[in-house]
């Protein structure tokens, strides 16, 4: 049986692991299903439809599923997929899909800090990490390892690349590419190397990366994006995280950060890695 605080009030349409941890003044509302070894910490809402994976902690004052801020929405059927491994911090709040049959999806071990907010219809992947006060809005998508840092916030239908970072509160109304970091609002300022380094990346690949980030913004600096893309030696677009860069940026409807040097080392900082 779940252990369940007498004070906690868990819908009977609730389908809950034997090992489920709910706090005191927990609130488990309508089809709820919490998988093995999570814990819904006191004072923590989940209003389904939720399905949630295992090993999930939710901490008190976050609030999960709950109707999206959306004027349209009229109470049609709409839900909230979670997968495994997740923290929701306090006062984190992830709202259901708009529309009906539609979804707000979480993939696994995401770590959401106090007060981040997922909007409805979003789609978060893997290993994200959103620190205190981020937010993403209606359809954002967020790709697998991206760290959307404290106070940003990505506007609607704006996507995320895969080992990207924002920071500084900077926000964004066009697409963040992979493997860059935006230091200002809709700029990226240079390339994720630590974050490149720490996924496991070869270094064979990191290189073709960097030489791609140098031809893109320093050697055709005048050309458009999308021209130096076309332009992009052969060799470099054999390179599967090259593919990835040239790929996301070809499938954007909101366009793409522009490129703006952070400081005077980051201009040259093009070159390629030596080590490790």
């Amino acid at each position: 049986m779940a252990e369940i605080h007498s004070s906690a009030v868990v819908s009977k349409e609730a389908k809950l692991a034997d090992d489920v941890v709910v706090g005191p003044l927990a609130l488990i509302e309508g089809p709820v299903t919490i998988g093995a070894g999570s814990v819904i910490q006191g004072g923590a809402r989940v209003i389904g439809p939720v399905t949630m994976g295992q090993r999930n902690v939710v901490h008190g004052t976050a609030v999960i599923g709950d109707w999206p801020q959306d004027r349209k929405y009229h109470g049609e059927f709409s839900e909230t997929i979670i997968g495994d491994d997740n923290v929701f911090r306090e006062s984190v709040t992830i709202h259901r899909g708009t529309g009906l049959n539609t979804k707000t999806v979480i993939g696994s071990r995401n770590y959401f800090m106090v007060n981040t907010h997922v909007g409805h219809n979003g789609l978060i992947g893997n290993d994200i990490t959103m620190v205190n006060g981020a937010m993403t809005a209606g359809h954002v998508q967020v790709s697998d390892r991206a760290i959307i840092g404290g106070y940003c916030a990505i506007h609607q239908f704006t996507r995320v690349g895969r080992l990207a970072m924002t920071s500084n509160g900077a926000m964004y109304n066009v697409d963040v590419p992979p493997f860059f970091i935006g230091m200002s609002t809709n700029f990226i300022t240079q390339l994720n190397r630590v974050g490149m380094i720490r996924s496991g990346m070869s270094l064979e690949s990191i290189n073709a990366v960097r030489r791609m980030f140098k031809f893109l913004f320093r050697t055709n600096a005048g050309r458009t994006l999308g021209h130096g893309i076309k332009a992009l030696p052969a060799e470099l677009t054999q390179v599967a995280e090259v593919r990835e860069f040239v790929e996301f940026c070809q499938g954007t409807k909101r366009g793409i950060a522009r490129f703006q040097a952070w400081s005077s080392r980051d201009v040259d900082d093009a070159g390629e890695r030596q080590d490790d």
